[in-house]
């Protein structure tokens, strides 16, 4: 290959990458956030990294540290059918989807299921308690999950459903430091949902 075809294809590289770069952001999100139908709202500052992270259709991503150290999904209203984790050919029929006859504990094997979808091995759930969120009865529990590297994360999901839509929200972060750290931030924005 000669030096100007090796120079315009690493040119082009460049270009490409800078396009990319500029069609997709991380923006800063605070007070209240309107995913859908529902609106969120935060006590402080999260950076919203949905774009770069490709999440499925109505499924916002925020975090404070970066996604691998704390991550909170919120959803829009899921309606019959919608998954949490993007489907791909390797698991979609290992993706869950979202039934309105769903009872509590098959809610919260929704969110364990989907969790798993997003990549963590090990996921279990324990405790699963009644939360009154936005005037709905609904279901909070704690998740842990390893990283498939081995790093163990615990969190909490949410499931409140109204008019046969589910509004979720799983918090998720490294047990050592970014769980303690970011927990009250995350389970005030799941507090907030109004709908």
């Amino acid at each position: 290959m000669s030096k100007l075809n090796k120079s315009l294809k690493i040119g082009v590289a460049v270009a490409l990458i800078a396009a990319v770069s500029a069609c997709v952001s991380i923006t800063e999100v605070s007070g209240p956030l309107k995913i859908g139908q529902g609106t969120y709202t935060l006590d402080r500052s999260w950076n919203d990294v949905t774009s770069v992270t490709m999440q499925q259709k109505g499924i916002r991503l925020l975090t404070l540290d970066g996604p691998t150290l704390n991550s909170l999904y919120l959803s829009e209203g899921l309606k019959e059918g919608q998954h949490l984790a993007r489907p791909n050919s390797r698991r979609e029929k290992t993706t869950p989807s979202w039934r309105t006859d769903m009872g509590v504990l098959e809610q919260v094997e929704f969110v364990r299921d989907s969790v798993e979808a997003y990549g963590y091995a090990r996921v279990e759930t324990a405790s699963p308690r009644p939360v009154t969120v936005a005037g709905q009865r609904g279901v909070r529990f704690d998740l842990t999950a390893a990283t498939t590297s081995g790093l163990q994360i615990k969190g909490f999901g949410q499931v409140v459903a109204k008019d046969g839509l589910a509004y979720v929200a799983i918090y998720l972060a490294p047990g050592e430091h970014f769980y303690p750290q970011s927990q009250a931030s995350a389970q005030s924005a799941m507090d907030s949902l109004s709908l």
